[in-house]
């Protein structure tokens, strides 16, 4: 094994001689460099060394022959691309591209910090993958807990909306149900006919603001007219359950409250004749359909 002092002045090996042979023939060292034996502590010209193949005459070095300097050995710089690409993935997914970047920047993060952990000298940024990791980590907590819970109102007053405009549809289903049922029974309501003729006069038992409490025989009457007992549920209502015919048909089963009495027939077009209590949509004799701030009614349960 040898040693040699370059043209930079540096130390360098020990390396054996094979390598040292390369390096003559790559004109990295000549004649005049100091080289010196493993062992040894004198430092010789490589020209004194026979097996180096120097011939003596080539002991004083040609002007200008200073070799090249060696390389200093030291590892070439660390790669730290993944690194950084979690970092910045990490970066982006906050604040705008959420999921689609919270993933990926999760992902480069670990296999960043795995590979600096087997290969410290070949990969570094472990800094950078783990701030990749944990900036991830908070964009999948901002998309799958924060973010639903923001949009959870927007979404619930969407449904709200959705259930509003169906129970106006039953509602206007009900009011023709009504009329048509008048129109073959001299222009009367069910709760203004007698029961030997159909109707449910002698059933009714009209409560606070005029709210018959047996709603539930008024539409029986009707099932013809009405045709599926479905449309008597709001869609909001949770304490109601849809029947499954008419004969079932149950107050337990019904949503809206029909209003009963004399003075509620198709000749009186502004009359209440039902409310929805959820909604607050009042069904007026002539059909129509409006809402009130309060319905200005507190019908019975």
């Amino acid at each position: 094994m040898y040693k040699i002092i370059g043209a930079d002045g540096k130390e360098y090996g020990p390396i054996s001689i094979e390598q040292l042979r390369q390096w003559i023939a790559d004109g990295r060292v000549n004649a005049a460099t100091r080289v010196q034996e493993a062992g040894a502590v004198e430092w010789k010209t490589a020209a004194d060394f026979p097996e180096l193949g120097f011939a003596p005459a080539a002991g004083v070095p040609r002007m200008g022959s200073t070799p090249p300097p060696l390389r200093s050995g030291r590892p070439s710089a660390q790669q730290n691309g993944l690194a950084i690409t979690s970092f910045v993935l990490g970066l982006l997914s906050p604040v705008c591209f959420g999921l689609l970047a919270g993933i990926p920047a999760i992902i480069c993060g670990h296999l960043a910090r795995a590979r600096a952990r087997r290969s410290p000298a070949q990969y570094g940024g472990a800094g950078f993958a783990l701030a990749g990791l944990i900036l991830g980590y908070v964009s999948l907590v901002i998309s799958l807990l924060i973010l639903p819970a923001m949009l959870l109102p927007a979404l619930s007053n969407a449904k709200g909306k959705a259930q509003s405009i169906s129970c106006r549809n039953n509602m206007i289903q009900i009011g023709l149900s009504f009329r048509t049922w008048a129109i073959d029974n001299d222009g009367k309501f069910p709760f203004n006919v007698s029961t030997n003729k159909g109707g449910t006069l002698e059933l009714s038992m009209p409560g606070s603001g005029g709210f018959d409490r047996n709603a539930a025989f008024i539409f029986q009457v009707m099932s013809n007219e009405l045709s599926t007992p479905k449309i008597l549920v709001c869609p909001a209502d949770s304490k109601r359950q849809l029947a499954f015919d008419f004969i079932s048909l149950q107050p337990a089963n019904v949503s809206y409250q029909v209003r009963s009495g004399t003075n509620v027939t198709e000749t009186t077009p502004d009359q209440i004749l039902a409310v929805c209590p959820i909604h607050n949509h009042v069904l007026r004799c002539d059909g129509s359909v409006m809402t009130e701030s309060k319905a200005k009614l507190s019908p019975d349960k």
